[in-house]
């Protein structure tokens, strides 16, 4: 099993320059590194709630200014759904943002890396992105927040964003999932066309 202090250079040094490049704008939405308008926003994140039927907490482990849980939980009530939001970021000024934007909250937000973060607790939902890690690390990076994130009968959420400028389709977590062999318990998709992919695995 690899350890912490493995954590390859190129990606602390990618997410340290995500930071700086989310931070030069007041837009929440760029702010999470999103450029396609308030509809397209909406359209290809709201699907993630197809993988929370019920009110419970929501851990998101790449949250940057916490405005998607913000979303979530707007989106959430209009469904009847209750989500209290936690929330991870291995930017300091990303998670000082999310603090201040979710201030009812900022307890539940920490300044970490999901590879090697010991949770205080167990979460019903988790919510993490295919490349959070390098892909050759995916597999080992879902067992992890399986084992150490996500209470039992709780539901490992993965999700992948593809790029319309560059034409690129997301990476389909669904296939990566059950190739991995892990039971995958529902999928959904978001944009039109499709350009977001979510699969979940329950515990």
């Amino acid at each position: 099993m690899r350890s912490a202090a493995t954590l390859p250079k190129f990606l602390l040094d990618r997410l340290q320059s995500l930071e700086e490049s989310y931070l030069r704008s007041d837009d929440p939405m760029l702010q999470s590194g999103f450029a396609g308008g308030a509809e397209r926003w909406r359209l290809e994140r709201e699907p993630i709630l197809e993988a929370i039927p019920q009110s419970g907490e929501l851990l998101d482990t790449c949250c940057a200014n916490g405005y998607l849980l913000e979303c979530l939980m707007q989106w959430g009530r209009e469904r009847s759904l209750e989500i209290t939001p936690f929330g991870i970021d291995q930017g300091s000024r990303l998670i000082e943002a999310a603090r201040r934007r979710l201030p009812e909250f900022a307890e539940n937000l920490h300044v970490a890396n999901a590879w090697d973060w010991l949770p205080p607790r167990r979460y019903r939902y988790v919510y993490t992105l295919w490349d959070c890690v390098p892909e050759a690390w995916l597999a080992e990076f879902v067992a992890r927040l399986i084992e150490r994130y996500v209470e039992p009968g709780g539901r490992l959420i993965l999700g992948a964003y593809g790029n319309r400028s560059r034409k690129e389709r997301p990476f389909d977590v669904a296939q990566f999932l059950d190739s991995t062999g892990h039971r995958v318990a529902g999928t959904a998709t978001g944009g039109d066309p499709p350009i977001a992919r979510f699969a979940w695995v329950q515990r």
